[in-house]
C-alpha cells in the first residue's frame, strides 16, 4: 500500500506553489540540498491507521515543516497546505481554520504535536498561549 504521506517532493512543490500564489519576496530555500532535508523529516512522521494517528501525522507535518524553517518564506503556508493536502488524502479536514488558525501558526512552538493534533481534530486549544 502507497503512502498518504506526502514526498519531499511534494512539499518542494507546495512551497513552489506557494511562492507562485504569493508572489514571495524570497522565495528560495536556507538549506542546501532541501529534499534530502524532507527526506529526513519526513522519516520521523509515522503512517497512520486510524484518524487520530492520521491527525497527530497532520501535527507532525505542520509542526516541522513550520520550525524547520528550510525556506527563506512561506514555510507556515507550505506547511498548512502540505498538512491540509496530507488530510485530505486520508477524507479528513482540520476542525480549524481562518483567523484563530493563523494565531496558532504563529505561535506553533507553544504547543507539543499531541496538543496540535487535537487541535487539528477537536479545535480546541489553550487560547492563553495564543497571546503575545
Amino acid at each position: 500500500m502507497a503512502s498518504d504521506l506526502p514526498t519531499a517532493r511534494d512539499i518542494l512543490d507546495t512551497h513552489d506553489e506557494v511562492v507562485d500564489h504569493w508572489d514571495l519576496k524570497y522565495p528560495g530555500t536556507r538549506v542546501a540540498a532541501p529534499r534530502l532535508k524532507f527526506k529526513r523529516l519526513l522519516e520521523d512522521i509515522p503512517e497512520a491507521n486510524t484518524d487520530h494517528e492520521a491527525y497527530h501525522s497532520a501535527a507532525l507535518l505542520l509542526r516541522n515543516i513550520t520550525t524547520s524553517h528550510f525556506f527563506e518564506d512561506g514555510n507556515k503556508r507550505t506547511a498548512w497546505l502540505t498538512m491540509r493536502t496530507y488530510l485530505d488524502r486520508k477524507d479528513l479536514e482540520p476542525a480549524e481554520r481562518g483567523e484563530r488558525a493563523e494565531r496558532v501558526m504563529r505561535r506553533i512552538r507553544r504547543f507539543s504535536p499531541s496538543e496540535l493534533a487535537d487541535w487539528l481534530e477537536t479545535g480546541d486549544i489553550d487560547e492563553d498561549r495564543l497571546t503575545p
